[in-house]
């Protein structure tokens, strides 16, 4: 299943490093129809009025460039979750164009949540 780097990656670029080609190649690799019920469920799953429910310390990273989840998204959770904390890095959807910026944010929240416990 072929996939669309643009989708994916704000910068082309990203498409040629080690996890950009990992996560076209996995993208490529699934099952066609359980790919298409995933984005089914997905398209489908509204949690927002869930979301104060949330007790846990959250991280939301959040690309500025991310045409698949707008930066939108990640302000609606950031704002329905307590004690939410917000991310955004200058990258597409996942943050694979700045591994180094997001990894450094999930470390250092876990470490927080981790000495807070």
């Amino acid at each position: 299943m072929p996939t669309t780097p643009a989708r994916w990656f704000a910068d082309p670029r990203a498409s040629d490093t080690f996890l950009g080609r990992a996560l076209l190649r996995s993208e490529a690799e699934a099952d066609p129809a359980g790919y298409a019920a995933c984005c089914d469920a997905l398209a489908d799953f509204d949690m927002r009025g869930d979301l104060h429910r949330i007790t846990a310390p959250t991280l939301v990273i959040g690309g500025r460039r991310d045409t698949a989840t707008p930066l939108d998204h990640a302000h609606q959770l950031v704002d329905g979750i307590a004690d939410a904390t917000l991310l955004t890095v200058a990258a597409g959807h996942l943050a694979v164009e700045r591994p180094s910026a997001a990894m450094a944010a999930m470390r250092a929240h876990l470490g927080r949540a981790r000495h807070s416990s």
